[in-house]
C-alpha cells in the first residue's frame, strides 16, 4: 500500500506525519483500545479523519498537559464517557420534555 491518502483514509505513516505522533506510539494508542482504524485492509490500517482529530487529541494531552501514558488513557476513557452520557443526556431531554407550542 502506498502512503498515499486512499478514498479518504491515511495509512499509518501519513496519519503518524499528520498528528505529529510516531508510529509506534499510533499502534500504541491503538493496542490501549484508545483509537481504532476506521479500515482494516489485511495487514494495512486506514484511518479516517475522525481518527486524526482523537489522536490531535491525544497528542495534546501527552505534550500540552504533559500526561504520561497512562494519564492518557485515563483521560481519554473519561472524556469518551462524559461524551457518552452527553449523548444519552440529549436523548433523555428529547424524550421528556415537553413539546413546545407556538
Amino acid at each position: 500500500m502506498s502512503d498515499e491518502r486512499v478514498s479518504g483514509y491515511y495509512s499509518l505513516e501519513i496519519v503518524a506525519e499528520l498528528t505529529g505522533l510516531s508510529r509506534s506510539r499510533v499502534r500504541a494508542y491503538e493496542q490501549a483500545g484508545l483509537v481504532r482504524p476506521s479500515v482494516v485492509r489485511g495487514q494495512a490500517r486506514l484511518y479516517g479523519t475522525g481518527d486524526l482529530a482523537r489522536l490531535r487529541r491525544l497528542r495534546r494531552l501527552s505534550s500540552d498537559l504533559g500526561l504520561n501514558a497512562a494519564g492518557v488513557e485515563v483521560v481519554a476513557r473519561l472524556l469518551d464517557e462524559m461524551d457518552s452520557l452527553r449523548a444519552e443526556l440529549r436523548t433523555l431531554r428529547r424524550r421528556y420534555e415537553p413539546e413546545q407550542t407556538d
